[in-house]
């Protein structure tokens, strides 16, 4: 008989490293960079830019103020139930698991964000490779479930996921 890992205890345990590791960066920067927009200019090709993001994703949409953080926290927040939701109600691969505890751990950091300091904080200026903007541990991780998502469809392994 094989053992088949828990998808349940697979997602729980990326989302909370992921998140302890957006949260503890951002803390870190902030203890290094005190000012918004202050640089730190590393060898290779990414650089440390503290910036205060108070808009949604890519500072897409504009910003409106309280509405703004708190409609953008209770939307991040709402995300995560439902993917914590579809973890819960079906069976997932491993990989398909991961995918959703790295959207989890994101949309969970930035909510905690905007709640804790009115705005999302960014600090990851890969602008040496071409990036425009700047980013952090949380972002990056949303891209990774994403991407571990659409590698377990590749796969074949379907996600088995139903809203």
């Amino acid at each position: 008989m094989s053992h088949r890992p828990n998808s349940r205890a697979i997602a729980l345990l990326v989302a909370v490293l992921i998140f302890g590791l957006d949260q503890g960066s951002k803390l870190w920067v902030l203890h290094a960079q005190r000012l918004d927009g202050s640089r730190i200019v590393l060898p290779g090709p990414v650089n440390l830019t503290l910036v205060f993001n108070h808009s949604n994703a890519f500072g897409l949409a504009p910003v409106i103020g309280e509405l703004t953080r708190w409609g953008l926290a209770t939307l991040n927040l709402a995300v995560a139930a439902i993917l914590a939701g579809m973890v819960m109600r079906r069976s997932t691969s491993p990989l398909s698991a991961a995918g959703l505890g790295f959207l989890i751990a994101g949309a969970i950091g930035n909510a905690f964000d905007r709640i804790r300091f009115g705005a999302v904080i960014d600090f990851i200026d890969a602008s040496k490779l071409g990036f425009v903007w700047v980013f952090n541990v949380a972002d990056a991780s949303i891209d990774i479930g994403i991407g571990l998502l659409l590698l377990a469809a590749l796969m074949g392994r379907r996600a088995q996921i139903q809203p």
